[in-house]
């Protein structure tokens, strides 16, 4: 897949994952598993489990062509021992000044945290399902719904950071 393919393709990934985490997160609260499926699941715990093993599986895609586009380095620059964009972004928050989009600085980070915390959400719940009926079960959903609250509060930065950036962009 070409350059122009690859960018096209992650924005339909991008575009699926925000519907469909949407959708998850706001029918949640009728989601009624604890450690097993229930004999007769409701639209909602069939759409719920469904519905979070389809975002797992883009979660993994949007990974892969991150990697393969080379935004690994841009997402997780602390790892590759680059800590000067993120630390010169927070600084130039105390300034009132918004960071830059890309460049391994917060909001990147933000996007990077966002992913990770999105794989956890995706591998421990696909673990419940896995161990569902089993003792195991009652402790996968407790990471599960844990690690979806950490990933709750990435994704609320980064639909502020995005809002921030339209904002930003509109005044110029």
């Amino acid at each position: 897949m070409n350059r122009r393919g690859l960018q096209r393709w992650i924005h339909i990934q991008h575009g699926l994952l925000i519907l469909l985490l949407a959708w998850l997160i706001a029918t949640s609260p009728w989601v009624h598993l604890y450690n097993r499926i229930p004999p007769s699941p409701t639209f909602w715990v069939w759409s719920h489990l469904v519905l979070g093993v389809l975002v797992l599986v883009l979660t993994v895609s949007f990974t892969v062509t991150a990697m393969v586009q080379g935004r690994l380095r841009q997402y997780f620059p602390w790892a590759f021992g680059r800590f000067r964009p993120l630390v010169s972004d927070l600084a130039g928050l105390f300034r009132l000044k918004i960071p830059a989009n890309e460049g391994g600085g917060l909001f990147s980070v933000i996007k990077g945290l966002l992913l990770l915390s999105l794989l956890a959400v995706g591998i421990t719940g696909l673990m419940w399902l896995w161990t569902a009926g089993t003792r195991d079960a009652v402790a996968w959903r407790g990471w599960h719904i844990d690690s979806v609250k950490v990933m709750v509060v990435f994704l609320a930065l980064h639909v502020l950071a995005t809002i921030a950036h339209i904002v930003h962009f509109m005044r110029q």
